[in-house]
């Protein structure tokens, strides 16, 4: 294997999705991770939305690059594996509700006393403390608690989530730092430590202004649409277009708001004296006003014309993407953003590169998720050193497998 963390070994103890997250980004640049799954059923994940070969679509990506063990840590035999894995691991990662490991063995207290230079990632609904974290809790359930349901949205309409994980990843993200900084902790010392990171916590630190805001000021934000929840400090909005697709504008400096004033001076849109502060309101043209104006341009003019006379402009702005769009466009294949990999059995599976872009040590894309056991055989005799005939009665006591490939 190669990448900056070539070398680390990582005990995934994960599932859907959080977790699985934060493990691929740390194999995508070389450690080497291996997800341990029930011989039964293996994560949940590989069996949620459209279904690819054998597995899901979304697998092929979560798991990519890393190593498949099935073991049954429940049974005395299989739990005895799991912690031979654990004594030659950097890392372990996990995302059961508080507790669970515990029970099996495998809690925190227990595995850092055996092995006090082991780093933990644990990931739960509420975190490890706390009145809550008893609760069972899933990425929507954390992204309404962050705060960021409530901000997402129409202003008369009820709040929405975004069709997409964004608590569990952004929670995957702020794992893998955690994990890095240990890293870092560790080489100094020598010294393990456990990361107790809940999920609403990441988004909770990522919507950074709402607390101050409330609490020094006293003002609550609400969703605004796809315009900013403060008043006139930002034009940042989602203008339709006269083909169906839809443009982004986003003035977020005092420079840029005057580039978007300038373009709808030009454009006989708005009078010259509604641009200055000596107009005869004696009030500059409000942001509110300038999104709307734009937006009724906007429409009636093709996406491409309107971001043509935008950025002609200066303006920021750019188009909103569907997946059709992300395929073709030029830039992203130039930045190789995309990379398509074999499935296990034979489909090209087009899937998002490695992030982010390293000069000197950069990650690579090893594998698409792999089969359900598909490494069991492999990693029990070279990292165990385990016989063909030991593998063998473990997996007809039910303890490991399968260990064939796909």
């Amino acid at each position: 294997m190669s990448g900056p963390l070539s070398g680390i070994r990582v005990i995934e103890l994960g599932h859907a999705l959080a977790a699985p997250f934060a493990c691929a980004l740390l194999a995508d640049f070389g450690a080497d991770v291996i997800k341990i799954e029930h011989p039964a059923h293996g994560d949940s994940l590989r069996d949620m939305g459209p279904m690819l070969d054998e597995s899901s679509a979304w697998w092929s990506v979560t798991g990519r690059g890393k190593r498949s063990v099935c073991v049954d840590f429940k049974k005395a035999e299989g739990l005895h594996i799991v912690k031979g894995l654990i004594r030659q691991a950097d890392i372990v990662v996990e995302n059961f509700r508080p507790g669970v490991l515990d029970r099996a063995g495998l809690g925190w207290a227990a595995l850092h006393e055996q092995f006090p230079a082991l780093i933990m990632l644990s990931i739960s609904g509420y975190g490890r403390g706390g009145p809550y974290s008893d609760r069972p809790g899933f990425g929507k359930i954390a992204e309404a608690m962050s705060g960021a349901t409530h901000l997402t949205g129409d202003p008369a309409a009820p709040p929405v989530h975004p069709g997409y994980s964004l608590g569990d990843a952004t929670t995957g993200i702020f794992g893998a730092f955690g994990v890095l900084l240990a890293l870092r902790h560790r080489d100094a010392t020598g010294e393990g430590q456990l990361i107790d990171l809940a999920l609403y916590e990441s988004l909770l630190r990522m919507v950074e202004w709402q607390v101050p805001l409330h609490a020094v000021l006293g003002q609550t934000p609400v969703r605004n649409g796809a315009v900013f929840p403060f008043e006139d400090a930002f034009l940042t909005d989602v203008c339709a277009t006269a083909d169906g697709e839809s443009v982004v504008v986003s003035a977020a400096t005092t420079k840029a708001k005057d580039s978007v004033r300038q373009m709808l001076v030009a454009e006989g849109l708005l009078s010259d004296e509604s641009v200055s502060d000596e107009s005869v309101s004696d009030e500059p043209v409000s942001v509110d006003m300038m999104s709307q104006t734009l937006r009724g341009w906007v429409l009636t003019r093709t996406r491409e014309e309107a971001l043509s006379t935008l950025l002609a402009y200066d303006i920021v702005a750019g188009p909103v993407y569907t997946t059709r769009d992300i395929v073709a466009d030029p830039h992203m294949a130039a930045r190789g953003n995309l990379v398509t990999m074999q499935s296990n059995h034979g489909v090209d599976v087009p899937m998002p590169a490695v992030v982010p872009s390293m000069s000197a040590t950069p990650g690579e894309v090893r594998w698409v998720g792999p089969a359900l056991g598909q490494h069991t055989g492999e990693v029990l005799t070279d990292v165990l050193h385990l016989s063909a005939a030991e593998v063998d009665a473990l997996t007809e006591a039910g303890v490991v497998g399968p260990v064939e490939g796909p």
